[in-house]
């Protein structure tokens, strides 16, 4: 059976989450961070997206989401926008320095619209004044924290770039 949502959590090395249809595959140094990319809020290439994230601590709660719409923007703080292409047919979510994806979804072939929604920004355990290492299942019931929502939309995004409330 198809999945076509998941969620947990993911280290978010660099300040970013990558989003690709290959989780050992990579981007060449033409599609790093540059002035343009930091702007936009997202960088790599359609098969490989990088996107920007705030918290300091960089845990954060994703989930990951095959929808047929783009997020209603008035319920997040910053929607990033991009193209995506799966060749695999897969859409997956790590960290830069992780081989392993920690989640994913059955896309299917072809091209997409991203939209990462963000509530919280910048709002950690650190800057709460927190200490103890939370569980998965204390993470995710944290909705006072920062954290993300990937929605995966078949066919070219409606805009690029970073939007916020």
């Amino acid at each position: 059976m198809a999945r076509s949502n998941a969620q947990g959590r993911v280290f978010a090395s660099h300040y970013q989450l990558v989003i690709c249809d290959d989780p050992s595959g990579s981007f060449d140094e033409g599609h790093n961070w540059g002035d343009t990319g930091s702007k936009a809020g997202f960088a790599g290439s359609p098969r490989f997206r990088m996107v920007g994230t705030e918290a300091d601590l960089n845990d954060h709660w994703v989930e990951l989401v095959l929808s047929e719409r783009s997020p209603d923007a008035s319920k997040w703080e910053r929607v990033t926008c991009c193209s995506f292409h799966s060749d695999t047919g897969y859409a997956y979510v790590k960290s830069i320095v992780d081989s392993e994806a920690m989640l994913s979804i059955d896309c299917g072939q072809g091209d997409f619209a991203l939209y990462v929604a963000a509530n919280n920004l910048g709002v950690d355990q650190l800057s709460l004044g927190e200490e103890s290492n939370l569980s998965d299942s204390e993470l995710a019931a944290r909705h006072d924290l920062e954290r993300y929502r990937i929605f995966v939309v078949p066919g070219e995004p409606e805009w690029e770039g970073r939007r916020e409330n």
